[in-house]
């Protein structure tokens, strides 16, 4: 008899651990309430143009011309690089100036170009301005926004 209610025993813990642990896999795999886990942002580019060109313009024409070798797009803070920028400001009265660089990135709203790496920058002779050329490794440039697009 004890034999008996010793198999039930060990019956009865067997049946009882199982139920324990298919429960506890149900919880642990199984269970789609969790809330997924948002994806993580990655700095990757979705898209580059080779040769680019943009122009900023304004209700007088056309303000500035900003060339590159490339321009790679991040979307995950709509940000850009440029490779080899050149820029070109139009200013009333002025000769134009002409920016270069190794490379630079434009911000998330395209108002302004960081430039790094050999900024070179060459502003032209007028009748009242010799003109002059400023070096430095790296320039902060607002763009001026125009209304024209």
């Amino acid at each position: 008899m004890k034999e008996r209610n010793l198999e039930r025993a060990v019956l009865l813990g067997v049946m009882l651990a199982l139920i324990g642990l298919g429960t506890w896999l149900q919880q642990t795999f199984l269970n789609t309430d969790k809330p997924l886990a948002p994806p993580v942002a990655s700095h990757e580019p979705d898209y580059s143009i080779h040769n680019f060109t943009a122009t900023g313009r304004d209700a007088k024409g056309v303000v500035y011309v900003l060339e590159a070798d490339r321009l790679v797009h991040f979307p995950d803070d709509n940000t850009a690089l440029i490779d080899n920028p050149h820029l070109v400001q139009y200013q009333d009265g002025k000769d134009f100036r002409h920016t270069y660089s190794d490379s630079g990135w434009v911000s998330s709203d395209g108002t302004e170009v960081l430039l790094t790496g050999h900024v070179r920058v060459v502003q032209g002779r007028t009748a009242d301005d010799p003109g002059s050329v400023t070096t430095t490794e790296r320039m902060k440039v607002q763009l001026k926004r125009g209304t024209g697009g």
